[in-house]
């Protein structure tokens, strides 16, 4: 199956507005929307969806690191 250029552009637009990058060493991933985090395989540092996730994971770390 070939595709136009139209569809090519298309899809490849969607995979861009997936990507994230990692805060380390700054690759890009593509995370799904289903997927909240995931491991970079260039460094290994997690990279988080958005602000929020990041957030709460780092409230929870502290939470169980202070009691």
């Amino acid at each position: 199956m070939l595709l136009t250029n139209k569809e090519f552009q298309r899809i490849s637009d969607e995979y861009n507005k997936l990507k994230i990058r990692c805060k380390c060493c700054g690759r890009k991933l593509v995370i799904p929307v289903w997927v909240d985090k995931q491991i970079c395989s260039w460094c290994g540092n997690y990279v988080y969806r958005n602000k929020q996730l990041e957030f709460t994971e780092t409230v929870k770390k502290l939470m169980k690191v202070r009691w």
